[in-house]
């Protein structure tokens, strides 16, 4: 049964995107808000008999991406686009936590792991910053998304493999379609944006999900 849920849900994404290719705001309506549900439904699919804290915390960030996914649907209003980053703040956080209890013995930290991470968000917020009274949400929220990668990371020979590498990409994917939001929004207009955006956002909750499915207790 889970297996039919995850092909809705990629059914579902590719819609999403013909409606960004389109455009069609109508059929983004439509598509947009099932995408977590989906996920969260798979997630229960997939841990029927078998339902943890580490499941109830994982459904709990899907959740708070659901609530963003729909608030930044209003995104032209500067109230709603900066509660959708508060909302997805949370998700962060929170997929923060259950990477790090996802571990048989608890990561420490590694300055060749996280050395790319941290070039990248320097170059990153060099090219963001200064942004008006967004700068400190985008300082804030970037290193919040830049933990949640190097959480994934670090996590490398402390869970079985798959779990560390779908776990990984997922927080690489999350972290290429947030930095795609921003720079669109904030520095200059990129083609197809929201085609980039939310395929590689798609990829990334699936994966991310994938990966802390298969971590054993």
């Amino acid at each position: 049964m889970s297996r039919y849920v995850l092909w809705i849900y990629l059914l579902v994404s590719i819609a999403n995107l013909i409606a960004k290719v389109i455009p069609s705001e109508e059929l983004n309506q439509y598509t947009k808000p099932l995408l977590m549900p989906l996920l969260i439904l798979y997630v229960y699919k997939s841990s029927l008999g078998k339902t943890t804290a580490r499941v109830l915390i994982l459904c709990v960030a899907l959740l708070f991406s659901w609530l963003g996914d729909v608030v930044l649907m209003y995104q032209e209003d500067p109230t709603f686009f900066m509660i959708g980053i508060g909302l997805f703040l949370i998700a962060q956080v929170t997929y923060i936590f259950i990477l790090y209890k996802s571990t048989y013995q608890k990561p420490t930290l590694n300055l060749l792991q996280v050395a790319p991470f941290i070039i990248y968000a320097i170059l990153l917020f060099y090219i963001l910053i200064p942004a008006g009274d967004f700068t400190i949400p985008i300082i804030i929220y970037g290193l919040v998304i830049l933990t949640m990668a190097i959480m994934a990371r670090l996590r490398e020979g402390h869970t079985v493999q798959e779990s560390y590498k779908f776990a990984f990409w997922g927080s690489l994917f999350f972290l290429l379609s947030d930095s795609i939001l921003a720079i669109n929004s904030f520095y200059s207009a990129i083609p197809l944006a929201g085609v980039w955006i939310m395929s590689t956002y798609c990829a990334a909750q699936f994966l991310l999900v994938k990966g802390l499915l298969k971590h054993v207790e």
